[in-house]
């Protein structure tokens, strides 16, 4: 497939994550994956507006990182809605998952065993190599990660070295469609070059929808800039958002820079808000995806500041 020519789109640097309390969570994260606050404040009208949701001005929203100095492993933040209901994990299109890069994921696994995090699938090596070795948990939100090790470069993908900290970045958002190719078109075109199509075992997935853990289901990867890829896997098993106006609970929103003159995938103009202190973005915009789901575009500062996979303090 031809795919001509885009703009830089990546890396994704981070998920929103719905919460009735954040409190809870935030202590979840630290205790158990080595994460800090980095930013704990209200949200600003004017990025709520940019949101297209003025309601949730001065609701609370904290930032954790793996690496308070480093934002490129500022990857999690938690809106805090009470009364948001928790969702059912791996239960709805949209962005189902995040998949994170970790240290060890064995040794990961053996902590995470008594703790706020409900292990979903133990560490075992993904079909696609042995050099790759994952586990997936739900959070205390309803949020599900894959909590992934890379041991070595799989070809043809470009990952991120081996992580330094214990849950270092977002490397993968996972969307569930209810059809593989038409989603797989739309971030093809964003991305300005052809994805890779497979079919592979998605066993937690599988086992939440009560089918054989071992089935292949269609899967595809984008590969964006910095290391990120998106996955995309077909579950006609799930529906849609029941309110597609409004932020779901658990994972809401990925947020991923996009180097263009005008937001991607229909965002609008791009509105002259920094998203947050510590990341090196001078503007935003909101996009709704293929299967729903949320995005917010975030404007590299001029000149563009080079991402680059974190490899610790030094």
């Amino acid at each position: 497939m031809a795919v001509s020519p885009q703009p830089r789109f990546g890396p994704v640097l981070c998920g929103t994550v719905v919460c009735a309390s954040v409190n809870a969570v935030v202590r979840a994260y630290r205790d158990h994956l080595d994460m800090t606050v980095v930013e704990d404040c209200t949200l600003a009208a004017e990025i709520a507006e940019a949101w297209g949701q003025p309601g949730l001005a001065g609701r609370r929203i904290v930032t954790l990182g793996a690496d308070a100095a480093d934002p490129a492993t500022h990857w999690l933040r938690l809106l805090e809605i009470p009364h948001a209901p928790p969702p059912a994990p791996l239960g709805r299109l949209g962005w189902l998952a995040m998949e994170v890069l970790v240290a060890d994921v064995r040794a990961l696994g053996r902590t995470l065993s008594a703790s706020p995090f409900q292990i979903r699938g133990e560490p075992r090596p993904l079909a696609v190599s042995d050099d790759i070795w994952a586990m997936q948990a739900v959070g205390p939100a309803g949020e599900v990660l894959y909590l992934t090790e890379v041991r070595a470069q799989v070809p043809p993908f470009r990952l991120p070295a081996p992580a330094q900290r214990t849950a270092e970045r977002l490397f993968i958002p996972v969307l569930a469609a209810a059809a593989r190719d038409p989603a797989l078109a739309d971030y093809e075109r964003l991305a300005g070059s052809a994805g890779l199509r497979f079919e592979t075992r998605v066993s937690a997935l599988n086992a939440a929808l009560a089918v054989d853990p071992e089935r292949a289901r269609p899967v595809a990867t984008v590969q964006l800039d910095g290391a990120s890829l998106i996955e995309i896997d077909e579950v006609p098993e799930l529906a849609p958002d029941d309110d597609p106006h409004t932020l779901p609970s658990g994972l809401a929103m990925v947020s991923f820079v996009a180097d263009q003159a005008r937001p991607p995938n229909d965002g609008g103009a791009w509105r002259d808000i920094r998203p947050r202190a510590g990341w090196p973005a001078s503007g935003l915009a909101i996009a709704r995806g293929p299967a729903g789901e949320w995005i917010e575009w975030l404007k590299p500062a001029a000149p563009p500041t080079p991402f680059h996979v974190s490899r610790g303090s030094t």
